[in-house]
């Protein structure tokens, strides 16, 4: 039998099992979703779901109790799988041991990610929360500790050096280590051939993170035409829901909005200038998105109201002539009569 042979014999063993136990124990990924970790290695998929399957669940079996629990019994395979997944994780949680010395050595050196965020005018303190990561990313790195992207490309880059990533963390590090434009706008709200992040690219992330029923709702609620099976998805939510899902995406947009206010300003621009938003949203490239976009952004952003307009002055009334007494005129007239006979 050949060492890796040996090795990997070794590694699906009790006594394995009982230092991967023991270090769990105190680990920070302790109640992370086992799916989440295994998206984050480079090995297949957790097959069990829901969210008591972490390594809490497990780890207080012994090997021996382990392999008779309902999850287990008659799948040897997930014995190994949960081990490999373990195993691996380990890597993620030490942050001293061999690391340090790669740290050391790196350094003196500037990191290339946060060199190639800065070329691409890509702010390295924007968060994590708003890219367009899988939840099971974004899971792992708030577990971490990792709110943005600068904190993301070092723990990455260190985490390189040990283990194979694997899933949304390995696309992006490439993405951004190799200046990837197309795969980095999967990810970040970013439009290649340009500098900076946008927008419009931005809310079409958050409205791709609703679930399905709810982007089909809010999309026919904006007037959008559903097809058949999608009408019967989006009638799966009530009106209360519907209103719940677009208010989470107004929340979302409103934190974005503090991320962009150049083109937050635009868009204030646009609407109090009585313009249509459509042209903003059309680099979304969906138009699902772009009527949901404009809908949704259109009725958060008030159109100011049109300036007082001054009261009409009065008309000016022609001066009424001084009233006479009664009998004055007469007596007028009849001296006007009589001074006429004299120079006759």
């Amino acid at each position: 039998m050949s060492d890796s042979e040996n090795q990997k014999s070794e590694k699906y063993t009790a006594s394995n099992w009982d230092k991967l136990r023991a270090s769990f124990q105190s680990s920070m990924l302790v109640d992370t979703r086992l799916s989440s970790l295994a998206e984050s290695l480079d090995t297949e998929s957790w097959p069990l779901k829901g969210k008591e399957e972490t390594p809490a669940k497990y780890i207080d079996y012994s090997f021996d109790e382990l392999q008779e629990t309902p999850e287990m019994q008659d799948h040897p395979d997930r014995v190994k799988l949960l081990i490999d997944i373990l195993d691996g994780t380990l890597a993620f949680d030490d942050p001293f041991g061999d690391m340090v010395q790669t740290e050391e050595a790196n350094a003196s050196e500037e990191n290339e990610v946060l060199k190639n965020l800065r070329r691409l005018e890509i702010p390295p303190e924007f968060p994590i929360s708003l890219t367009n990561l899988s939840p099971e990313s974004r899971q792992l790195c708030q577990n971490q500790n990792l709110t943005t992207l600068q904190e993301f490309a070092e723990f990455s880059q260190n985490m390189a050096q040990h283990i194979v990533l694997a899933g949304d963390f390995r696309k992006l590090l490439n993405s951004l280590v190799h200046i990837d434009e197309k795969t980095l706008a999967g990810y970040l709200p970013y439009r290649p051939g340009t500098k900076g992040l946008h927008l419009p690219e931005a809310i079409a992330f958050a409205i791709g993170s609703l679930e399905t029923e709810e982007s089909l709702a809010l999309y026919r609620k904006c007037g959008g035409r559903l097809e058949d099976e999608e009408k019967a998805l989006a009638a799966r939510l009530s009106p209360p829901e519907v209103n719940q899902a677009e208010k989470k995406l107004k929340t979302k947009i409103e934190e974005l909005f503090t991320w962009f206010d150049r083109e937050k300003e635009d868009l204030d621009s646009m609407v109090h200038y009585g313009q249509s938003l459509d042209r903003f949203f059309v680099p979304i490239n969906d138009p699902a998105k772009e009527l949901i976009a404009t809908r949704i952004v259109g009725s958060m952003i008030k159109r100011p109201p049109p300036p007082a307009q001054p009261a009409p002055a009065a008309a000016e009334q022609p001066d009424e002539p001084e009233p006479t007494a009664p009998g004055k005129g007469i007596l007028r007239s009849v001296s006007e009569i009589f001074r006429k006979i004299r120079r006759k």
